[in-house]
């Protein structure tokens, strides 16, 4: 399978023998949507996704959403992330 571009970054940081984290190369004609993820790993966060065409955009938010908008929160961007990522 050859990688789309917009995944070589994300394929490129796993071993997908040692994970069980989709490869990707789903490709969705719906668009406009979006989750946010807690993420159990080395330090707990959340995780934002935005689906832009066949990749969802990705931010690791290390404080966690909040109900509060005067609250402000940092969001790092990540590398894209396969569309598997939405379920």
């Amino acid at each position: 399978m050859t990688t789309p571009p917009k995944l070589r970054a994300y394929r490129a940081k796993r071993e997908f023998s040692k994970t069980p984290e989709p490869v990707g190369g789903l490709v969705s004609s719906d668009g406009n949507r979006f989750v946010v993820h807690k993420h159990h790993a080395t330090a707990d966060h959340y995780d934002l996704r935005l689906q832009v065409g066949d990749v969802l955009k990705s931010w690791a938010v290390p404080r966690g959403p909040s109900l509060n908008p005067a609250d402000k929160r940092l969001a790092v961007e990540t590398e894209d992330h396969p569309l598997e990522y939405i379920d």
